[in-house]
């Protein structure tokens, strides 16, 4: 007999369940018969396993499960991909083959090992429940055939093909699925450096049924049009790299989709005047625009883009945008850098659009700087997504920022990301680049998002934006290649005492002594935000600061400590140690999740 355990407050169960599960174990848990829940649960546990999977470990167990593996009732998922090629034998003849009927979604690499003679089973309108297909590693002499027999699955809604061969079959390709009749989601994925679709524009009767399209190759702007002509239906469409057009775009023959209201371009090597034409006469209905692009600085206009979204994107209310260039001796900051300053209008901060600048060298020479417009409710979301792609974006600072009211009138940030410190001397050289474009912008809001950084390095940025009102630190390491010159000393000590700075975060904090250099660089600091969770004391940091506050921070209002698990019940402890030593005399504290907030000289 199969036992299993569960607590007595489970409510997932529904309330009849519940009640045949009554047996008491030690007050607080059951044990019961695994064969006493219902069929439906069964069922929907079912749902999260794999097809074959399921075969494997419930077949020849009981009658019950036998009947139960069996039961039309039973929709199954097969994904095929990943197993040595005896198995993918064994479960394609004696699962897949028996079951055609009852299979919902089905994932498949190399077809041509499933159409031999010792495992042969086409997919066609027998797999009639099919609704998802995935083909990975797919040649062009086994996928158009394939595909010329998928017009006979009644329930075919989603279809994906990881292609491996000439690009000469793209077209055909596209033209096949454009005639699957029922077919919501397609995505075609395949790399090259080149592009060549010569598809042509949709007749009157050549529609498809596709809402969402993702297009996982590169491809001209031409190319992209004559594709979604196919696909009046259209609500969201992904490429992940536009080039520039081969041809000319005629604004008259571009065919307006209502229904679209999402697009997502990873790489957009088109001409802005290309892409405004496509933008402004595509879809009116647009609420979502994610766009990163190169190449061409007209992209750095923001009334231009203020001008195509007012007029003709009346509905966007999410946009993501950014312009990427390199650097080097050469670069000369130009008329459209001095433009950057037209995103901090009004048109900008009543949508919460904010404008940053990311800057990122290594060790390789590819300095890049890259100007973005971030939507304030897509930051957390877009961090984590972009992290992953080395993309450096804003990312959750916004969330503190925001909560803190630490951006004045002026919502402009910069990020720092330096990926090799060992050359000093190219990472001040880079500054210096970059310097006129700094100056050119009100720049109030610096985030530094290093593992480490050389405070010199630290010095010659800072001494470019004399505007600065935020500072946040990844975390400050006190290690140097070198030390400072007397100049940096001056400087340091200029800086101090001119800087406008009022908001502070530490966010690793390995030191005191960090935070002594952060104390004597914002002496009119007014909010300090440090994580604690590093190995270090809290009841220490707080009695460095508000030892440190009479005297050299008198403006500070809020003091937040960031603390770790082990030190969630510290804060009555906190309050003894502020009133037995007398550390201040009015103040107030409280605790939110994590961090502690200790509001000052009220």
């Amino acid at each position: 007999m199969i036992q299993v355990k569960r607590y007595l407050n489970n409510s997932e169960l529904p309330h009849e369940e519940t009640k045949k599960l009554r047996t008491k174990y030690n007050d607080r848990k059951i044990t019961n018969c695994l064969e006493n829940l219902s069929n439906e649960l069964f069922y929907e546990i079912f749902d999260y396993l794999d097809g074959c999977d399921l075969f494997k470990a419930f077949s020849n167990l009981n009658i019950r499960f036998e009947a139960l593996l069996t039961s039309l009732f039973l929709l199954l998922k097969i994904d095929l991909r990943f197993h040595p090629e005896v198995i993918r034998r064994y479960r394609s003849t004696c699962i897949v083959v028996p079951n055609k009927h009852r299979i919902i979604s089905l994932s498949l690499t190399n077809f041509y090992l499933y159409n031999s003679t010792f495992t042969r089973f086409n997919i066609d309108s027998s797999f009639s429940r099919l609704e998802s297909l995935v083909l990975d590693n797919m040649k062009s002499n086994e996928l158009i055939p394939l595909l010329i027999n998928l017009i006979s699955l009644p329930r075919l809604f989603s279809l994906t093909i990881y292609y491996d061969d000439d690009l000469k079959d793209l077209s055909n390709i596209y033209q096949i699925i454009f005639n699957l009749p029922m077919l919501n989601y397609y995505k075609l994925s395949f790399s090259s450096l080149e592009s060549f679709i010569p598809i042509s524009r949709a007749t009157n009767d050549q529609f498809s049924s596709i809402k969402y399209l993702v297009i996982d190759h590169c491809c001209t702007l031409d190319e992209l049009i004559n594709i979604i002509s196919y696909t009046p239906q259209l609500c969201r469409l992904t490429c992940e790299e536009v080039n520039e057009s081969t041809k000319n775009i005629v604004k008259d023959t571009l065919n307006t989709i209502f229904s679209l209201t999402h697009i997502f371009i990873a790489k957009c090597y088109a001409q802005f005047d290309e892409l405004e034409t496509f933008l402004t006469n595509v879809s009116p209905q647009l609420e979502v625009l994610c766009i990163n692009t190169f190449k061409d600085v007209n992209y750095l206009d923001a009334n231009r883009w203020e001008q195509i979204i007012s007029q003709y994107l009346l509905y966007l209310n999410t946009f993501e945008f950014q312009y990427e260039e390199f650097i080097d001796e050469d670069f000369k900051a130009s008329v459209y850098h001095e433009l950057i300053n037209h995103f901090n209008s009004s048109f900008w901060i009543e949508r919460k659009w904010f404008f940053t600048i990311s800057i990122k060298t290594d060790s390789w020479d590819d300095n890049i700087i890259a100007y973005s417009i971030v939507s304030y409710r897509q930051t957390r979301d877009n961090f984590e997504k972009e992290k992953k792609n080395n993309h450096q974006f804003i990312g959750e600072i916004y969330e503190n920022v925001i909560q803190h009211n630490v951006i004045s009138n002026k919502h402009v940030s910069i990020i720092l990301n330096v990926t090799d410190l060992s050359h000093t001397d190219s990472d001040e050289l880079f500054i210096d680049m970059i310097s006129p474009i700094l100056a050119m912008i009100p720049i109030t809001c610096l985030n530094i998002t290093l593992n480490e950084i050389f405070i010199g390095t630290l010095i010659d940025l800072m001494k470019c934006l004399s505007n600065l009102d935020s500072l946040f630190i990844s975390t400050l390491s006190m290690i140097q290649p070198r030390c400072l010159s007397i100049e940096e000393i001056k400087i340091f000590r200029l800086l101090s005492n001119t800087n406008k700075i009022t908001k502070v975060n530490l966010e690793k904090m390995n030191d005191l002594e960090e935070v002594q250099f952060l104390v004597d660089l914002c002496p009119r600091m007014k909010y300090f935000e440090i994580d604690c969770t590093n190995g270090i004391c809290p009841e220490k940091v707080l009695r460095f600061i508000l030892m440190k506050n009479s005297k050299y921070i008198r403006n500070l209002c809020v003091l937040c400590l960031k603390i770790s698990p082990m030190n969630m019940n510290i804060i009555d402890k906190l309050k003894n140690i502020i009133d037995i030593e007398q550390l201040c005399q009015t103040y107030t504290i409280e605790q939110i999740d994590s961090r502690i907030y200790f509001r000052l000289n009220l």
